[in-house]
C-alpha cells in the first residue's frame, strides 16, 4: 500500500506541475499570438494578431517551437496545411525544411569526422568512389577539402534547387552532379580557387551527400536518421525524398505567393542533404537545443564540444560556420539558418550561450515575411539579448505640412519613388513595390512599418522637397525630385507600352553600355518578377527587350520560351527553344556549364511540349 501510495503522490505531483505550467505558459503564447511586429517596433503600434498576418501574407499555415530554458516551452500550429483537405496544422505536422537540412546534414557530416571516418582538411576526391570532382585550373592549385563545403567556400557552382515537380522525373544523385537530363541545374564543378571567399551553393551540399554514401554504403536517409535523427529524438523528421506515403497524410502542401497551390502539392529533392530534410518546428528546436548543450559539455550525443565549437567557429567568412551562420548583436551571439523550397519557408535561431531561441515553418512562398514578425514577437516576450531595434514614437504632423513631401523622386533611371497624401496620412508607392502609408517621426523623416524603412526628405531654403533618402537596414538609397510627367524605362513596361520602353532601354545602353540597368541579368530578373505574377505579357515584353539588347545570349530566348509556356501558348514555346538551340554555339558566355544546362533544359522542354 505505501508502494502505490507513493507512486500515486509523484503522478499528482506531476500532473499538477504540468497543468501549473501549461496555465503559466498560455499568457506568454498569447502575447507572442498577438503581438507580431514590424522591422522597426512603433511605441504603442502595430502589433499584429497571427492570423491577421497570415490572411494578408497568403499564408495558409504555420507552426512554432519556441526554446526557453535550454527546453521546448511550447509548439503550436496555425491554419491549414492543406486548402483542400482543411486539416490542422499541428505540432506534428510536416515542413519541408529546405536549406535547413544543410546544418543537421553538416552535423552528420562532422559525426564521421570524429568518428575518423572523413577529414576536414583532405582533398574530397580521396573519400569519393562512385563520381569525383572533375579536377580544373582551380583544384590544381588548391584542392577542395570536407570544411569548404560545409562553410560555402569551396568555389563550388549551383547556388540552389527547384526540387521536381509530380510529373517530372527525378535524376540520380549522379546525374544531379553532372547536370545530364533529367537533372534542372547545371553541373556542379569549381570554378573559383576553393578557400578563397564565401559564395553560397547548396551544390557544396550535394557533393556531401555522395561521400557520405560512398563512405557508409547506405542510402542517405539511412544514414541521417542513424546518425542524428534518432539520437537527437528527431522522431518526426526523414530525409526520404519523396515522402513514403504513410507520411504524407501528416505533410504540408505548398503555396505559391498569390495563394495557388504548388503542383502536384509539394516538389521532390534528390538533392537531399541540400533541402531534402522533411521536419516540424519541435525536431528543428531539439537539433538547436542538442548544439546549445553541446558547446557548454551537457550534451554530446552526436558531436563532442570541441567539434561543435568548430562547426560555430567562422571560417572565410566571419558570419559562416560549418552549416550553420553566426549573427552577432552587440555581445550577443546567435546560430542560424533559413531555407526556402518551392511552397515552403521557415527559419531556425538560437542562441549560442543561453539556452532561448525559435523554429518557425511555413507553407508558402509568402512565409518569410510570416515568420520575421512572428520572430520579433518571440524575441519581444521572451526579452532576446539585443535582437530587436529600439522602439521609435510617432509624432503629430498637420496635413498641410505632408502636402510638401508629394511628388516623384528618381532613384535612378529606372526606379521611381512616388509620394501621395490621402486624408492626412502620406504613401510612398515604388515601380517595384506597392503603395505603403509611412508615419512621422521627425520633421523630415517618416517610417515605412512592414519594411522597416525610414524616408528623409531634403528640403531647400524655400522648404520644399528636393529630394529623398531611404534606409532599409544598411542599404541607403538615394533620389531626387523630379517631374510629375517623367516616365521611367520600366514603367513603360508596366503601361504596356513596348515601343517607347525598347527605346528608352536603347538609349541607357548607347549613352551608359556597361550601366548596371541595362545588365542583362537584371532585366531577366525584372521580368521573372513579372512571370511570377503572372504578368505574362508584360514578362513577354520585357523579355524581347532583353533580346533586343542581347541578341546573342540563349538564356534571353530561353526566359522567353518558359513564359509563353507558362501563359498556354504551346506555338511560341517551341518556336524560342528551338531558338535556344540555335543560338548556344555562338552565345560569348564564358560559363560553358550554364549553357550545357540551358540546352539540357531546352530539349526536354522541346520533348515535353511535342
Amino acid at each position: 500500500m505505501r508502494k502505490w501510495f507513493v507512486i500515486f503522490l509523484l503522478v499528482f505531483f506531476t500532473i499538477g506541475s504540468s497543468i501549473f505550467t501549461l496555465d503559466d505558459i498560455q499568457p506568454k503564447i498569447e502575447k507572442v499570438e498577438n503581438g507580431l511586429l514590424p522591422p522597426i517596433p512603433i511605441k504603442d503600434r502595430f502589433k499584429w494578431n497571427i492570423y491577421e498576418r497570415m490572411k494578408h501574407h497568403k499564408v495558409p499555415g504555420v507552426s512554432v517551437a519556441v526554446i526557453n530554458n535550454f527546453k521546448i516551452e511550447w509548439a503550436k500550429g496555425y491554419g491549414v496545411l492543406d486548402k483542400e483537405t482543411n486539416d490542422p496544422v499541428t505540432e506534428m505536422t510536416l515542413f519541408q525544411a529546405a536549406s535547413i537540412s544543410k546544418p543537421v546534414a553538416a552535423i552528420a557530416a562532422l559525426r564521421m569526422v570524429q568518428e575518423g571516418k572523413l577529414s576536414l582538411y583532405e582533398d574530397i576526391n580521396n573519400k569519393l568512389v562512385t563520381w569525383k570532382l572533375p579536377s580544373n585550373d582551380f583544384t590544381a592549385k588548391k584542392k577542395v577539402m570536407l570544411k569548404h563545403l560545409l562553410n560555402h567556400s569551396g568555389g563550388i557552382t549551383v547556388h540552389g534547387f527547384r526540387g521536381y515537380a509530380v510529373n517530372e522525373e527525378v535524376p540520380t544523385l549522379a546525374q544531379l552532379l553532372d547536370g545530364k537530363s533529367p537533372a534542372n541545374s547545371a553541373p556542379i564543378r569549381v570554378d573559383m580557387l576553393p578557400g578563397l571567399r564565401f559564395r553560397y551553393a547548396g551544390g557544396g551540399y550535394c557533393i556531401v551527400q555522395q561521400t557520405m554514401i560512398d563512405i557508409e554504403k547506405r542510402t542517405f536517409p539511412e544514414i541521417m536518421r542513424e546518425t542524428v535523427l534518432e539520437p537527437l529524438e528527431m522522431n518526426n523528421s526523414t530525409y526520404e525524398q519523396p515522402l513514403p506515403p504513410e507520411k504524407i497524410s501528416h505533410a504540408a502542401a505548398g503555396y505559391r505567393p498569390d495563394g495557388n497551390l504548388v503542383e502536384g502539392k509539394r516538389h521532390t529533392y534528390p538533392e537531399m542533404a541540400a533541402a531534402g530534410l522533411w521536419t516540424t518546428p519541435s525536431d528543428l528546436a531539439r537539433f538547436a537545443i542538442e548544439i546549445q548543450l553541446s558547446l557548454k559539455n551537457k550534451s554530446n550525443r552526436v558531436l563532442s564540444k570541441e567539434l561543435m565549437d568548430e562547426m560555430l567557429s567562422p571560417f572565410v567568412s566571419p558570419t559562416g560556420g560549418l552549416g550553420l551562420f553566426l549573427q552577432k548583436r552587440e555581445d550577443a551571439v546567435y546560430f542560424n539558418h533559413g531555407g526556402a523550397n518551392e511552397g515552403f519557408r521557415c527559419y531556425l535561431i538560437a542562441h549560442k550561450d543561453k539556452g532561448y531561441g525559435a523554429a518557425i515553418m511555413a507553407n508558402s512562398d509568402n512565409g518569410g515575411a510570416l515568420y520575421t514578425e512572428i520572430l520579433r514577437s518571440i524575441a519581444a516576450e521572451y526579452d532576446w539579448d539585443n535582437f530587436l531595434p529600439k522602439e521609435v514614437e510617432i509624432i503629430e504632423m498637420a496635413p498641410d505640412r505632408m502636402e510638401v513631401y508629394k511628388g516623384r523622386y528618381l532613384i535612378n533611371l529606372d526606379e521611381v519613388k512616388t509620394v501621395t497624401t490621402d486624408k492626412g496620412s502620406l504613401f510612398v508607392e515604388g515601380t517595384y513595390d506597392r503603395k505603403v502609408e509611412v508615419f512621422p517621426v521627425a520633421e523630415d523623416e517618416f517610417i515605412g512599418p512592414e519594411a522597416g524603412a525610414m524616408f528623409t526628405f531634403a528640403l531647400d531654403d524655400n522648404d520644399s522637397a528636393t529630394g529623398l533618402k531611404i534606409k532599409i537596414g544598411r542599404r541607403i538609397q538615394k533620389a531626387k525630385r523630379i517631374l510629375d510627367d517623367y516616365v521611367a524605362p520600366y514603367e513603360y513596361v508596366l503601361r504596356e507600352n513596348h515601343a517607347k520602353a525598347l527605346e528608352a532601354y536603347r538609349k541607357i545602353q548607347t549613352d551608359k553600355p556597361k550601366h548596371v540597368l541595362i545588365a542583362e541579368e537584371r532585366l531577366n530578373n525584372l521580368g521573372y518578377g513579372l512571370l511570377r505574377q503572372k504578368e505574362y505579357d508584360k514578362a513577354i515584353s520585357l523579355f524581347k527587350i532583353n533580346i533586343e539588347l542581347y541578341p546573342d545570349s540563349a538564356n534571353t530566348y530561353d526566359s522567353l520560351a518558359e513564359t509563353y509556356m507558362e501563359k498556354g501558348d504551346k506555338k511560341n514555346a517551341i518556336k524560342y527553344y528551338e531558338i535556344v538551340l540555335e543560338k548556344i554555339p555562338a552565345d560569348p558566355r564564358p560559363d560553358k556549364e550554364f549553357l550545357k544546362s540551358l540546352k539540357t533544359n531546352a530539349e526536354a522542354m522541346l520533348k515535353k511540349l511535342k
